[in-house]
């Protein structure tokens, strides 16, 4: 039902949008449904991007953007809102053309955590994502995010779909020192 969503609700054709003329499709074999319970009064001091601290892991698990869909009313601060670091992006490709792409594959950065490294980079102020149910967010891969406490009853749920455009995996490593290199319409608007 939740690849049925992405397919059907035209999220996939809006990313697709993004990388044309690349197709896109699922990245992985799986979806993530990421909750947040009642109770927990956090505001992140750091983002991190995914496909880092996998057990036995020698290279990260990238993709090319981050597709969530709300299954619920995030539309004010303090309900488990995704929180992000705008430009966020462009830091950590600078980052990898400094230091290679495995430069977040160390203990340091505990998986994806580029705050942590020594010497890291500024990431700028962040903001919550303030959305309501049915919404989407598409975000590119290297863009720095994470989770906010829910101190708002519900239970905070967001579909996560990881989406790589086709032949990400041959060109995996060029994607994380040229961060616009899959998204051609983006590109050329810069």
């Amino acid at each position: 039902m939740a690849e049925r969503a992405l397919r059907t609700d035209g999220v996939l054709a809006l990313a697709a949008e993004l990388v044309a003329p690349l197709s896109i499709d699922l990245a992985f074999d799986h979806i993530q449904i990421a909750t947040s319970i009642f109770g927990w009064d956090h505001e992140p001091g750091g983002g991190h991007i995914d496909g880092y601290g996998l057990p036995g892991q020698t290279e990260p698990a990238t993709f090319t953007l981050l597709a969530g869909m709300y299954l619920d009313d995030e539309s004010k601060a303090g309900r488990g809102n995704l929180w992000v670091w705008p430009g966020s992006h462009r830091v950590h490709e600078r980052l990898f053309r400094e230091h290679g792409v495995d430069a977040l594959m160390g203990d340091a950065s505990m998986g994806g955590h580029a705050c942590l490294l020594p010497g890291a980079p500024n990431f700028g102020p962040a903001r919550p994502v303030l959305a309501s149910r049915g919404d989407v967010v598409l975000a590119h891969y290297l863009l720095a995010h994470n989770q906010s406490g829910n101190m708002w009853n519900p239970l905070r749920r967001i579909v996560y779909y990881r989406l790589a455009a086709v032949g990400h995996r041959e060109r995996w490593q060029a994607t994380q020192t040229d961060a616009l290199l899959e998204y051609a319409p983006i590109r050329a608007r810069t």
